[in-house]
């Protein structure tokens, strides 16, 4: 580990250099004059063969060196925190590649946080530690871990992150009750959070695992709103302007569940229910159109022609019903 020179060390440094080749050869001449006009011409050579080399490994064991020879420094703490850090990585860079360790990154943040219960930044750490657990497979350990960082700091920066990796790792272990008001938790710190779409998307599938398919239903249209808003297309799915690789993956597998509650509801009669402002009704069509596919798949011919109809009757003038049209006589030819 490097020392950090303060400016004023550094120029010190220098004219000290400077001074002493001076006094050790006499008056410098043109050629080796220390100023900055002849330095501009010189090359400095560096040998590639001495170059430091340095890994996690090496950085851990000087760490610890230093903890072991100065155990009541100042910088212990910092120490410890990125003995960690620095294990933490070293196990993500073996995940890239499978059977990753994280125990001694686990071990660290313990210790770390034994030592220092009462450190103002352990909501990193907590965060920290319950990313490791998880990923090594503990999840009951890192359900704990969360809940304290989320009860403990409620204000944290790792507060959404934390409340949505919670509802995943309830939602994994059947707790859909309480997924659900973790995502909707996320929710509260409204739609420009980073995990806004995604905790919407989830707290709709805890809703469909837990039968509440009217209730899921809501939140699956509010994703589509929050996707098709001034997105509207005629095509497909796939090209609607403005989307991502993950939105539009998002956009189709909500429009799938979608589908999938319509149907265990009562099919497409039940879609005007949810037709409540223009933007739905902008995007209509495509649940209809959704909605007759997924019967299609299914081999429900008749349920599907008449989803396909029932749009098309509905909204004679729209530029999508001799479309949907169309295809009824395609299913029925």
């Amino acid at each position: 580990m490097r020392p950090n020179l303060s400016l004023s060390m550094l120029c010190l440094a220098v004219l000290s250099a400077c001074s002493s080749i001076h006094t050790a050869h006499g008056p410098s001449t043109p050629d080796n004059e220390p100023t900055i006009k002849s330095l501009a011409n010189r090359k400095v050579v560096l040998d590639e063969q001495q170059r430091v080399i340095s890994n996690n490994a090496q950085a851990i064991d000087a760490y610890r060196n230093f903890l072991a020879i100065a155990p009541k420094a100042s910088q212990r703490a910092e120490a410890m925190r990125r003995i960690g850090d620095l294990e933490m990585d070293s196990a993500d860079g073996v995940n890239a590649q499978g059977d990753p360790d994280f125990t001694a990154a686990i071990g660290s943040y313990q210790a770390y946080l034994k030592e220092y219960p009462d450190a103002p930044d352990n909501d990193r750490i907590l965060y920290q530690l319950a990313r490791g657990q998880e990923q090594g497979g503990d999840l009951n350990a890192a359900l704990e871990t969360l809940h304290t960082l989320v009860s403990s700091y409620p204000k944290s920066a790792y507060g959404d992150e934390a409340q949505f990796r919670l509802g995943e790792l309830l939602f994994a272990t059947g707790a859909y009750a309480r997924a659900e008001l973790a995502y909707g938790t996320v929710l509260q710190s409204g739609q420009f959070g980073k995990y806004y779409d995604r905790a919407m998307y989830m707290q709709g599938w805890s809703r469909f695992k837990q039968g509440n398919l009217e209730q899921g239903l809501e939140s699956f249209f509010g994703v589509l709103d929050l996707k098709l808003s001034d997105r509207q297309g005629e095509a497909g799915l796939d090209s609607i302007p403005g989307l991502s690789r993950a939105d539009l993956e998002l956009l189709e597998d909500t429009f799938r569940v979608t589908s999938l509650s319509l149907e265990n509801l009562q099919g497409a009669e039940s879609i005007p229910t949810y037709m409540t402002t223009p933007l739905r009704h902008a995007y209509e069509y495509r649940v209809y159109e959704q909605l007759g596919e997924l019967y299609l798949k299914q081999e429900r011919i008749k349920d599907a022609a008449d989803t396909f109809s029932m749009f098309a009757h509905q909204n004679p003038t729209h530029a999508r019903a001799p479309v949907l049209q169309a295809r009824v006589i395609e299913i029925y030819a």
